[in-house]
């Protein structure tokens, strides 16, 4: 089971390269400008490839957070407003509370965590135990996410003579470190490389993440079972949220320095995807997040070199995620092409058959 999921990953993630590079033809480019354009912007220097790391920093813990709650069955389509409080909860602690590193950068990090689990366990406790409407609960709170962090800002930690919503920048012990100047490649990584560990070990190795898998496969079933459902939603929700606020909070702790207003392109939204071509699982949302981090740095190089849009990006995003979630695509595909086997190997078989 697990092979052929892999299986399934590896073969949409070339498809969708396929589909891609018909697109790009289509519109009167050249597919093979194009893919060397990414490779090029992600490989061509040390300092391309540090980049690539740093994009891929919060999409690794939104595409953890997104594989916990898919993992036990709980749709956390919210992950772009955890995203925001996580990211403004940080900044808040890192401007009040002046302590050294690294227990300043390690207090906001806690506190953007508890942020974002309080602001995903919000709608787990309005949804009550109608889960069914859990998913649109979720996706309500990104515009009351947004509007609340940008209320916050404006009225409490506005930096004055800013022409953008943001903060000041926050102090020193709480600013977390890069590995160089000239990089965003920071800190965060340790961050993301520690939670990978903490979920896998908690998913595979603990009652507790078993429960969790096994009401993500039945949840009825575990319920007639006595498992508690609900409480282990509360939890599945806590942690998940938490992971997404990481993300946030990395970003706006070591780019930014600060809290500004839209640092987020999307990384809610784009944990969701990277979460989906890893199949849920935790190792594998790091090779994804790569993928995908690639992508992101070398759009920059794309619309120099190749003169094709950034919004491409996001079309081959889609396309993957098209194909992963849709398996049925590849049992079409298999039949076809047994089908033709068969045609080829015995045309007078399949001509009898067919009569």
């Amino acid at each position: 089971m697990k092979k052929s999921r892999i299986r399934l990953s590896l073969f949409s993630l070339v498809l969708a390269l396929v589909l891609f590079g018909l697109t790009i033809r289509f519109t009167g480019r050249e597919p093979f400008g194009v893919y060397w354009s990414i490779l090029v912007g992600s490989f061509g220097s040390i300092k391309s490839f540090l980049n690539v790391l740093a994009y891929t920093l919060p999409l690794i813990m939104t595409g953890l957070g997104a594989a916990v709650a898919f993992q036990s069955g709980v749709f956390n389509i919210g992950g772009e407003g955890q995203v925001l409080v996580g990211g403004l909860a940080s900044v808040i602690v890192g401007l009040t509370v002046p302590l050294p590193a690294p227990w300043g950068y390690l207090l906001a990090l806690l506190a953007g965590f508890l942020a974002g689990a309080g602001w995903a366990v919000l709608p787990t406790l309005f949804a009550g135990r109608n889960l069914a409407s859990l998913s649109v609960a979720t996706i309500m709170m990104n515009s009351i996410a947004s509007l609340l962090t940008e209320y916050i800002v404006k009225t409490f930690f506005q930096r004055p003579g800013a022409s953008n919503t943001e903060t000041m920048v926050v102090n020193e012990g709480s600013i977390l470190p890069r590995f160089f100047p000239s990089t965003q490649f920071n800190y965060g990584i340790f961050v993301a490389l520690i939670c990978v560990a903490s979920v896998t070990w908690m998913l595979y190795k603990t009652p507790f993440g078993f429960s969790l898998r096994a009401m993500g496969e039945n949840a009825r079933a575990m319920q007639q079972a006595g498992l508690p459902i609900y409480r282990r939603t509360l939890v599945a929700m806590f942690i998940s949220g938490g992971l997404f606020a990481l993300g946030g909070s990395i970003q706006c702790l070591a780019v930014y320095k600060r809290f500004v207003m839209g640092f987020s392109p999307g990384y809610g939204w784009d944990g969701i995807t990277v979460a989906t071509l890893a199949m849920n699982s935790p190792v594998g949302v790091l090779l994804s997040a790569f993928l995908f981090g690639m992508l992101r740095s070398a759009s920059i190089s794309m619309s120099l070199t190749s003169q094709v849009t950034t919004e491409m990006i996001s079309v081959l995003q889609g396309l993957i995620v098209m194909l992963v979630a849709s398996p049925d695509v590849w049992n079409v595909l298999d039949h076809l092409l047994q089908w033709l086997k068969l045609r080829i190997g015995h045309p007078g078989k399949t001509k009898g058959a067919a009569e």
